[in-house]
């Protein structure tokens, strides 16, 4: 009995069951599409423009998203205590960006986090806490 007591424990619940990156690209990029509808000169305002074209800068940016999520989703799935924000520290960080940074979200906390907008062009990182 202890065996199945043990892999019991292990299992994870139904609620955190695995998403696919394709469910996560799809995701980005209906997001992606309404906001460059909202703002038809977004490609203008990105801080990396000049080395992409406007499609490359699109998929670029879904794909970006979708990473984004997909790092919340397993964080919560996996071993570390949580995730932090960072930034790049530069005079191209936006000041929401730049009041987030260092900001620390715990596993109970993850949900908040996936909820907080990604501005298009932001360049962010989340980075694991251990305990």
């Amino acid at each position: 009995m202890k065996w199945l007591r043990d892999r019991l424990k292990k299992a994870p619940p139904p609620a955190a069951a695995p998403l696919t990156m394709a469910d996560f690209l799809a995701q980005a990029g209906g997001e992606i599409a309404r906001e460059m509808a909202q703002d038809p000169d977004w490609f203008r305002h990105l801080p990396y423009q000049g080395g992409m074209s406007q499609d490359q800068a699109r998929d670029f940016e879904i794909e970006k998203r979708a990473m984004w999520r997909r790092v919340i989703h397993d964080a919560g799935r996996g071993e570390i205590w949580g995730l932090m924000w960072t930034t790049r520290g530069d005079a191209k960080v936006c000041p929401t960006c730049r009041e987030q940074e260092g900001r620390r979200f715990a596993k109970d906390q993850l949900d908040q986090l996936a909820a907080q907008p990604v501005h298009l062009g932001c360049r962010c990182e989340l980075v694991p806490v251990r305990p």
